[in-house]
């Protein structure tokens, strides 16, 4: 279950320290620094900074460079990607050039297409403690969400009970189709599984109430 940490440069030297320190960060196998060209000197002891610590983790440092619209940009992060086939990848979303958030939106959720690795969204207030949340949740509006999907994220979400798939059968009168139905809800980031109970997600909550009638 390998990691590759992406982090868009801009970040201060403590962020990323504490991004890197994280525990529930594990098996870190690569980090991939992304950044446009600019600011040379600031941006050096930050890349060095991810360097030591990518060497205490025994992981790949790679740097990315984008030029300012350059029609490759999001395939360079793509396939760095699949040719190192992290299982999970950590967007690192708190600060940095907010230009190479679009770019390496479209990379992650085009491998998230091709490998279904598992996307995270490190996402806070700077200064503030971030969290991990499920990054592709927050293009659901985009994604097909069929009937019986709905059903079962109004239901998950409309009461205070944390449910099972076994509660939704015997209550709410669903089939055991039902455990599928979570499986693609949770790769989509809409919820998770954890120990046969149902935990909501940021993602999940948000697309509940603008989809909920």
């Amino acid at each position: 279950m390998a990691t590759c940490i992406l982090v868009p440069i801009g970040v201060t030297k403590e962020t990323v320290e504490r991004i890197l320190a994280k525990s529930d960060i594990d098996m870190v196998k690569c980090i991939i620094a992304v950044t446009v060209p600019g600011f040379e000197k600031i941006k050096e002891p930050i890349i060095r900074a991810i360097g030591y610590l990518a060497d205490m983790l025994g992981a790949r440092l790679h740097r990315i460079l984008i030029e300012p619209e350059d029609p490759k940009g999001a395939r360079l992060v793509l396939d760095l990607l699949l040719s190192e086939r992290p299982s999970t990848v950590v967007f690192v979303g708190i600060t940095g050039s907010r230009y190479l958030y679009p770019i390496i939106t479209m990379s992650l959720l085009q491998y998230w297409r091709l490998t279904n690795a598992k996307i995270l969204l490190q996402h806070g207030i700077e200064g503030e403690e971030p969290k991990l949340i499920p990054f592709p949740g927050f293009f659901a509006p985009a994604m097909r969400i069929s009937g019986v999907q709905k059903k079962v994220l109004n239901i998950v979400y409309s009461i205070n009970n944390t449910l099972s798939g076994k509660d939704l059968m015997e209550k709410y009168g669903f089939t055991k189709s039902v455990y599928a139905v979570l499986e693609d809800l949770e790769r989509k980031g809409l919820l998770i599984v954890r120990r046969g109970r149902i935990e909501r997600t940021f993602p999940g909550e948000l697309l509940y109430n603008i989809i909920k009638e």
